[in-house]
């Protein structure tokens, strides 16, 4: 009898979820034999419970390498999610898998660079948004010079001393990075 993945993966994810229960789903989501279960759990990233789509986003953060590259194919709806959400736990794991993910010249959205842009300065904004938003913008403006002058110069007018310890240190190793590379 084959398993209804979804029913069960919503059941599991409806309530508070601890590591083990993380790690177990990871498991059993693990190599392409298990894809039909990734789809499951792909699905109820979108759900409208938000305990639900918050516990989904979880288990996809603990994906290994190889199967986190599962998840490639589905970058421009985890763009739009992590645009579109207002919750800010499910953002904040939104914007985490999307460092994970390679970013293409050839590929670059204005309205998410723009996003990243905007909510890296808004100091109404967590800060581990605010950090995952820097290091997602310049993962963007670095195929282009000129976008790569104009964070240099966002990133240079944020005032360090009113900047929380995270924010200082993301701010910095951008800098330091943008250096290295010459731009």
């Amino acid at each position: 009898m084959k398993k209804d993945w979804n029913t069960w993966l919503r059941k599991r994810l409806t309530g508070r979820i601890g590591e083990d229960d993380i790690m177990e789903v990871a498991y059993l989501t693990q190599g392409e034999e298990n894809n039909p279960v990734k789809e499951a759990l792909y699905a109820l990233l979108f759900d409208s419970d938000d305990r639900v789509a918050e516990n989904a986003a979880w288990i996809f953060a603990h994906f290994d390498r190889a199967n986190n590259e599962w998840l490639y194919d589905k970058h421009e709806a985890l763009i739009d999610e992590a645009m579109r959400t207002p919750r800010i736990p499910k953002r904040r794991m939104l914007l985490g898998l999307l460092l994970r993910q390679p970013f293409y010249e050839e590929t670059i959205r204005t309205d998410f660079l723009d996003f990243c842009l905007e909510r890296m300065m808004a100091a109404a904004e967590p800060v581990g948004i605010r950090a995952y938003c820097m290091k997602l913008a310049y993962l963007q403006c670095r195929f282009f010079p000129e976008l790569l002058s104009e964070l240099r110069q966002a990133l240079e007018i944020m005032e360090p001393e009113y900047l929380s310890s995270g924010l200082k240190v993301a701010r910095r190793n951008l800098l330091k990075e943008m250096e290295k590379n010459d731009w």
